[in-house]
């Protein structure tokens, strides 16, 4: 039986639009390009979401190591909190489980420092039961010991869950450890998938 539901944050309940977010800055695409790959999409960033590097050494190690980007570099970092937007569905979408009678739950890969400017804004955090961000514990998906760790700070079964991620690897996990896992690909097909799964009417938001 499922009792709870738990997302993800980035790209299932707020877009992490680091590219829309370095055309904003006024990036040409070359830039936005060569910085999405060289360092967002990089370990650093894993290491960040781990929470043992800071946002100053992602600075002072980026603009050494990419020079020609350093005034770039310092602006995405200066203005980092614009980085995430929440979706207009999340506090939704939230309440509609919750209304019936799930348990909602956040289970997030995040950086210290972006979470704490943020989580405190995202509408839909003060409706969920509970939350775990990777940087405060030094572990991530899709290592077991994030969705143990939710399982026993919270007192629920991890086969009693649905799990919504947009990483396929992180769905493949929370499948292996008993959780009914639906990876994230729309809005409307996700709402088609939880009604399947929880056996009820179309959910409308």
């Amino acid at each position: 039986m499922i009792k709870n539901i738990v997302f993800d944050v980035g790209d299932v309940l707020v877009d992490f639009g680091y590219r829309r977010y370095m055309q904003d800055l006024g990036f040409d695409e070359e830039t936005v390009d060569f910085l999405s790959e060289n360092m967002v999409l990089t370990e650093f960033w894993h290491e960040l979401d781990l929470g043992v590097r800071t946002e100053a050494e992602a600075v002072e190690t980026f603009t050494k190591k990419y020079p020609q980007y350093k005034d770039e570099i310092i602006k995405f970092w200066d203005q980092i909190e614009f980085i995430v937007e929440e979706y207009p569905y999340a506090e939704p979408l939230v309440l509609k489980l919750k209304e019936l009678g799930y348990g909602v739950y956040i289970l997030s890969n995040y950086p210290i420092e972006t979470a704490e400017r943020h989580w405190p804004k995202f509408k839909f955090l003060p409706h969920t039961d509970g939350h775990i961000i990777s940087a405060y514990e030094k572990v991530t998906k899709p290592d077991e010991g994030i969705y143990r760790l939710l399982e026993s700070r919270f007192g629920i079964d991890l086969k009693e869950c649905i799990f919504v991620d947009d990483r396929q690897v992180n769905i493949d996990a929370a499948n292996s450890y008993g959780m009914t896992a639906i990876q994230f690909k729309g809005l409307d097909d996700l709402l088609g998938k939880l009604s399947t799964e929880l056996g009820v009417d179309k959910i409308v938001l």
